[in-house]
């Protein structure tokens, strides 16, 4: 019997080791997020090829267009790099975002973290470097 118990004993003691392990990693990424340089998100675009020979409406010869997307709420770690005009592409995807105010340059490759939140909270955009 001493042994059941002693077995039980050490099965709490673990299970309450790991339940504090794993609150305490999520406690540090919340707190290395607020640490980190933020950007607000205004949205996010799709590029999508278009037929050869489709015109923009100054007739000029266009390749893709961006449409507004949505994706699944969740924290990304991405790594974007500077786009056409004000966008920003996701590299590795054919995902754009555009800042609500100026972010600067990202150059060849800036490694992020893409906080998406539903309501008002929307995306935000975490500078790991």
């Amino acid at each position: 019997m001493g042994y059941w118990v002693d077995y039980l004993n050490m099965s709490k003691i673990f299970f309450f080791s790991c339940l504090f392990f794993c609150g305490y990693i999520i406690s540090l990424n919340a707190q290395n997020l607020e640490d980190l340089e933020d950007h607000d998100v205004e949205q996010i675009y799709k590029k999508i090829d278009v037929d050869p020979g489709t015109l923009d409406e100054d007739g000029d010869e266009i390749d893709f267009i961006f449409v507004e997307t949505e994706i699944d709420e969740g924290l990304y770690e991405i790594e974007i790099t500077d786009g056409p005009g004000d966008l920003y592409e996701i590299m590795g995807t054919d995902l754009f975002l555009k800042f609500r105010f100026y972010f600067g340059y990202a150059g060849y490759g800036q490694e992020c973290i893409l906080k998406v939140e539903g309501g008002y909270s929307g995306m935000t955009l975490y500078e790991i470097d």
